[in-house]
Protein backbone atom coordinates (compact mmCIF):
# COMPACT_ATOMS: atom_id res chain seq x y z
CA UNK A 1 0.00 0.00 0.00
CA UNK A 2 2.79 2.38 0.91
CA UNK A 3 4.02 1.89 -2.94
CA UNK A 4 0.58 2.48 -4.31
CA UNK A 5 0.53 6.17 -2.21
CA UNK A 6 4.25 6.57 -3.29
CA UNK A 7 3.67 5.71 -6.90
CA UNK A 8 -0.05 6.77 -8.08
CA UNK A 9 -0.72 4.46 -11.27
CA UNK A 10 -5.04 4.39 -12.29
CA UNK A 11 -5.93 2.24 -15.09
CA UNK A 12 -9.47 4.48 -16.08
CA UNK A 13 -10.41 2.48 -18.76
CA UNK A 14 -10.11 1.86 -22.56
CA UNK A 15 -8.38 3.34 -25.45
CA UNK A 16 -10.07 3.61 -28.94
CA UNK A 17 -8.17 0.26 -30.05
CA UNK A 18 -9.71 -1.49 -26.62
CA UNK A 19 -6.61 -1.53 -24.90
CA UNK A 20 -6.19 -0.88 -21.03
CA UNK A 21 -5.47 2.97 -20.29
CA UNK A 22 -2.94 3.91 -17.49
CA UNK A 23 -3.09 7.30 -16.07
CA UNK A 24 -0.01 7.89 -13.29
CA UNK A 25 0.95 11.20 -11.44
CA UNK A 26 4.26 10.46 -12.71
CA UNK A 27 5.89 14.26 -11.93
CA UNK A 28 5.31 14.05 -8.16
CA UNK A 29 6.91 10.47 -8.31
CA UNK A 30 10.34 11.73 -9.85
CA UNK A 31 10.15 15.38 -8.05
CA UNK A 32 9.85 13.86 -4.70
CA UNK A 33 12.45 11.93 -3.51
CA UNK A 34 10.57 9.09 -2.42
CA UNK A 35 13.22 7.11 -4.10
CA UNK A 36 15.26 6.63 -0.66
CA UNK A 37 11.82 5.00 0.75
CA UNK A 38 13.03 1.63 -0.57
CA UNK A 39 15.76 -0.30 -1.60
CA UNK A 40 16.66 -0.92 -5.25
CA UNK A 41 15.86 -4.61 -5.02
CA UNK A 42 12.36 -3.67 -2.97
CA UNK A 43 11.55 -1.01 -5.51
CA UNK A 44 12.40 -3.38 -8.38
CA UNK A 45 10.19 -6.13 -6.69
CA UNK A 46 7.40 -3.73 -5.97
CA UNK A 47 7.33 -2.26 -9.77
CA UNK A 48 7.41 -6.07 -11.00
CA UNK A 49 4.06 -6.29 -9.23
CA UNK A 50 2.66 -3.38 -10.48
CA UNK A 51 3.47 -4.74 -14.41
CA UNK A 52 1.63 -7.78 -13.57
CA UNK A 53 -1.36 -5.95 -12.86
CA UNK A 54 -1.27 -4.59 -16.58
CA UNK A 55 -1.58 -8.60 -17.82
CA UNK A 56 -4.67 -8.48 -15.81
CA UNK A 57 -6.19 -5.55 -17.47
CA UNK A 58 -4.90 -6.67 -20.86
CA UNK A 59 -6.16 -9.90 -20.38
CA UNK A 60 -9.99 -8.18 -19.58
CA UNK A 61 -9.97 -5.82 -22.79
CA UNK A 62 -9.16 -9.37 -24.28
CA UNK A 63 -12.01 -11.10 -23.56
CA UNK A 64 -14.06 -7.99 -23.80
CA UNK A 65 -12.72 -7.26 -27.62
CA UNK A 66 -12.83 -11.05 -28.37
CA UNK A 67 -9.22 -10.32 -29.81
CA UNK A 68 -5.72 -10.30 -27.87
CA UNK A 69 -4.99 -7.26 -26.29
CA UNK A 70 -1.07 -7.34 -25.43
CA UNK A 71 -0.35 -4.01 -24.94
CA UNK A 72 -2.00 -0.56 -22.86
CA UNK A 73 -1.72 3.34 -22.94
CA UNK A 74 0.38 4.56 -20.48
CA UNK A 75 -0.52 8.45 -19.82
CA UNK A 76 1.52 10.54 -17.30
CA UNK A 77 1.34 14.13 -15.51
CA UNK A 78 4.62 15.35 -14.98
CA UNK A 79 3.78 18.22 -12.63
CA UNK A 80 5.98 18.23 -9.76
CA UNK A 81 8.89 17.55 -11.58
CA UNK A 82 10.06 21.35 -11.94
CA UNK A 83 10.42 21.10 -7.54
CA UNK A 84 12.13 17.61 -8.50
CA UNK A 85 14.63 19.16 -10.66
CA UNK A 86 15.36 22.42 -8.84
CA UNK A 87 16.14 20.60 -5.57
CA UNK A 88 17.79 18.05 -7.07
CA UNK A 89 15.87 14.82 -5.74
CA UNK A 90 14.73 14.27 -9.74
CA UNK A 91 18.48 13.29 -10.47
CA UNK A 92 18.61 11.33 -7.43
CA UNK A 93 16.02 9.26 -8.27
CA UNK A 94 18.25 8.55 -12.15
CA UNK A 95 19.85 5.11 -10.74
CA UNK A 96 16.26 4.02 -9.70
CA UNK A 97 14.73 4.89 -13.06
CA UNK A 98 17.86 2.99 -15.01
CA UNK A 99 17.24 -0.28 -12.89
CA UNK A 100 13.15 -0.11 -13.21
CA UNK A 101 13.90 0.40 -17.61
CA UNK A 102 16.18 -2.47 -17.80
CA UNK A 103 13.73 -4.55 -15.51
CA UNK A 104 10.90 -3.87 -17.75
CA UNK A 105 12.75 -4.26 -21.16
CA UNK A 106 14.04 -7.96 -19.56
CA UNK A 107 11.03 -9.05 -18.55
CA UNK A 108 8.30 -7.03 -19.98
CA UNK A 109 9.38 -5.98 -23.69
CA UNK A 110 6.96 -3.65 -25.64
CA UNK A 111 4.12 -3.73 -23.36
CA UNK A 112 3.21 -0.20 -23.76
CA UNK A 113 1.80 0.69 -27.16
CA UNK A 114 1.79 4.71 -26.81
CA UNK A 115 3.26 6.68 -23.87
CA UNK A 116 1.88 10.23 -23.52
CA UNK A 117 3.70 12.70 -21.07
CA UNK A 118 2.39 16.10 -20.38
CA UNK A 119 2.25 18.93 -18.21
CA UNK A 120 6.43 19.08 -19.13
CA UNK A 121 8.11 21.93 -18.06
CA UNK A 122 11.12 23.35 -20.62
CA UNK A 123 13.58 23.00 -17.64
CA UNK A 124 12.29 18.81 -17.64
CA UNK A 125 14.03 18.73 -21.18
CA UNK A 126 17.16 18.29 -19.84
CA UNK A 127 16.30 15.71 -17.10
CA UNK A 128 14.06 13.42 -20.57
CA UNK A 129 17.12 13.65 -22.69
CA UNK A 130 19.10 11.86 -19.75
CA UNK A 131 16.34 9.28 -19.31
CA UNK A 132 15.99 8.64 -23.35
CA UNK A 133 19.87 8.12 -23.40
CA UNK A 134 19.05 4.26 -21.50
CA UNK A 135 15.95 3.57 -23.07
CA UNK A 136 15.26 1.68 -25.84
CA UNK A 137 15.18 2.93 -29.71
CA UNK A 138 11.60 1.55 -29.90
CA UNK A 139 9.92 2.47 -26.44
CA UNK A 140 11.77 6.22 -27.20
CA UNK A 141 10.23 6.63 -30.36
CA UNK A 142 6.48 5.96 -28.99
CA UNK A 143 7.19 8.97 -26.11
CA UNK A 144 5.04 11.96 -27.02
CA UNK A 145 6.21 15.42 -24.56
CA UNK A 146 3.25 17.94 -24.66
CA UNK A 147 3.75 21.33 -22.32
CA UNK A 148 0.11 21.34 -21.09
CA UNK A 149 -3.11 18.95 -21.16
CA UNK A 150 -3.13 17.51 -24.91
CA UNK A 151 -7.23 17.41 -24.54
CA UNK A 152 -7.20 16.92 -28.56
CA UNK A 153 -4.78 14.45 -28.27
CA UNK A 154 -6.38 12.39 -25.14
CA UNK A 155 -9.71 12.40 -27.01
CA UNK A 156 -7.80 11.37 -30.29
CA UNK A 157 -6.52 7.95 -28.51
CA UNK A 158 -9.52 7.74 -25.88
CA UNK A 159 -13.34 8.39 -25.26
CA UNK A 160 -14.06 11.17 -22.61
CA UNK A 161 -15.39 9.06 -20.52
CA UNK A 162 -12.22 7.72 -19.93
CA UNK A 163 -9.93 10.77 -19.17
CA UNK A 164 -10.07 11.95 -15.18
CA UNK A 165 -12.52 14.97 -15.11
CA UNK A 166 -9.03 17.14 -13.94
CA UNK A 167 -7.51 16.55 -17.40
CA UNK A 168 -10.95 17.70 -19.22
CA UNK A 169 -12.44 14.18 -19.67
CA UNK A 170 -15.84 12.88 -17.96
CA UNK A 171 -14.53 10.01 -15.70
CA UNK A 172 -14.12 10.43 -11.97
CA UNK A 173 -12.14 8.00 -11.19
CA UNK A 174 -10.34 7.51 -7.84
CA UNK A 175 -7.03 9.02 -8.99
CA UNK A 176 -5.37 10.56 -5.48
CA UNK A 177 -2.63 12.80 -4.99
CA UNK A 178 0.45 11.32 -4.41
CA UNK A 179 2.09 11.02 -1.25
CA UNK A 180 5.67 12.66 -1.49
CA UNK A 181 6.62 11.22 1.89
CA UNK A 182 5.87 8.25 4.04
Amino acid sequence: QRYQKLRVRVFVGRDRKGQPVLFERLGHFLGSGVCDHFSEDEWIRLYIWDLERHFVEMRKASVDCGRAITRFTYVADAEGITSGIMNRAVWRVMPLLKALTRAVEEHYPEIADKIVLFNVPRIASVFYRAVRAFLDPVTAEKIELHSGIPTGEFERIMSPSVIPVEYGGTNDVEYPPAVTTA
